[in-house]
């Protein structure tokens, strides 16, 4: 769904339009004839278009869908297992309706969100494949889930009547997969639950049980946690205690992208895959993977440098005094952004990593430059420029958090621009 900002000139009678959807937006000057003769004879629009200007934004993200086009054929040749598509949280800032139609045109089995409403706007964006929705909890949720087909995870029993509810409201059969809690605690039901849950859900007479699946929470880390192995057991006890009623789920799925490359038993007859897609290492014990391209490169410029004397103090706090005279470069990115504010955050500029120095503010922060740039110079802060690289997992790390939340966290007045 795109934005628009209304900006207005002179008077309230002539509107010019800007339009922003993920960044593919390009400029075109149109004719206009002003009522009022101050305003200039031609004004800018901006409409919705492939466009890869970057002139306008003060940061963006440059995202190659070629890359995650071969992420996509290179997870489902390496599994050798269908694959659903985790696209949740705006494909963990990436763009979900791009990516989504990247594998959709791959190939992929099917596709998971997090909330309703994103599975609707893939819906509403063409994608007809399978949905499913890992979180859903009120009746409001649950009606619009079934009313258009999209997939539920039933996370409990509490959750039955609200889908019969909605099923038998719209006249269409509620289409589930059984979350189980194997060792996660977050959602879903535990082993010895599923019969009774399952019989509940076949006695409604309009729910069908088309899933079932779990998910690990220590296998991206330790490919050796003993907790691996009990989920696995415990899913593999789930399994057999459906089919002790006869109950055989057409799809089963425990597998993220890290155990779907490194734990061959647990991809059953479908994957999930999110970061991986994206060209995200899965592994927190491995090296990047070959077979894997990076997609994300994040850019801005200085559009300050200034030389200041020695003992000045920069940002808010003063908490950073220069040692000498110096070159202070500002970049306009701050915590507004996503960009974290940390104390040893280093950015990009001519091949170089150059440290940000003071406070991170909140639209902007400032670097310590070894010797005058321009402005208008390139600022790399997540990607590569010349032989030096900044990468996820550095953010990551730097940050003391996961690497989908570096790039969820990036927000969406940073522009999204497709190559």
């Amino acid at each position: 769904m795109s934005c628009c900002f209304r900006a207005l000139r002179g008077n309230n009678t002539t509107p010019n339009h800007i339009f922003f959807s993920k960044g593919f937006i390009k400029f075109r000057i149109a004719d206009h004839t002003p009522a009022d003769t101050n305003f200039p004879d031609k004004i800018l629009k901006m409409e919705k278009q492939n466009f890869t200007k970057s002139d306008f934004f003060s940061t963006w993200l440059e995202i190659d869908l070629n890359a995650i086009r071969e992420n996509c054929r290179s997870c489902m040749e390496i599994t050798g297992t269908p694959m659903m598509a985790v696209v949740k949280a705006n494909a963990y800032g990436y763009g979900a309706v791009d990516v989504a139609r990247i594998a959709n045109e791959v190939g992929v089995d099917s596709f998971a969100v997090a909330r309703v409403q994103e599975g609707l706007t893939l819906l509403e964006n063409g994608i007809k494949k399978d949905i499913l929705v890992f979180h859903a909890f009120s009746q409001e949720e649950i009606d619009a889930a079934v009313s258009n087909r999209l997939v539920l995870s039933l996370n409990g029993i509490e959750m039955l009547p609200k889908i019969e509810c909605s099923s038998r409201k719209f006249q269409i059969p509620a289409r589930i997969h059984i979350k189980v809690d194997t060792g996660m605690g977050r959602f879903g039901v535990f082993p010895e639950e599923i019969p009774s849950l399952a019989e509940a859900a076949m006695a409604t007479g309009c729910i069908q049980i088309e899933g079932i699946y779990s998910h690990y929470a220590n296998i991206d880390d330790d490919p050796d946690s003993p907790l691996n192995v009990i989920q696995k057991e415990r899913f593999e006890k789930s399994l057999d205690l459906l089919r002790s009623i006869n109950i055989y789920p057409a799809k089963i799925h425990c597998s993220n992208s890290a155990a779907a490359f490194n734990t061959p038993s647990s991809r059953y007859n479908l994957v999930r895959i999110g970061c991986a897609l994206l060209g995200v290492n899965p592994f927190y014990y491995e090296p990047f993977p070959s077979y894997l391209q990076r997609a994300l490169v994040w850019k801005t410029r200085l559009v300050s440098v200034r030389k200041l004397p020695a003992g000045y103090g920069i940002g808010y706090g003063q908490h950073y005094h220069l040692a000498e005279d110096s070159w202070i470069g500002v970049i306009p990115v701050g915590y507004g952004d996503g960009f974290r504010r940390m104390h040893d955050n280093v950015v990009l500029i001519g091949g170089k990593k150059i440290p940000v120095v003071g406070s991170v503010c909140t639209d902007a922060c400032m670097v310590l430059l070894p010797d005058y740039f321009p402005i208008g110079e390139e600022v790399i802060l997540l990607g590569k420029q010349g032989s030096e690289s900044i990468e996820v997992e550095d953010l990551a790390e730097r940050w003391h958090t996961t690497r989908a939340d570096v790039t969820t966290g990036i927000t969406d007045r940073v522009a999204r621009i497709y190559l």
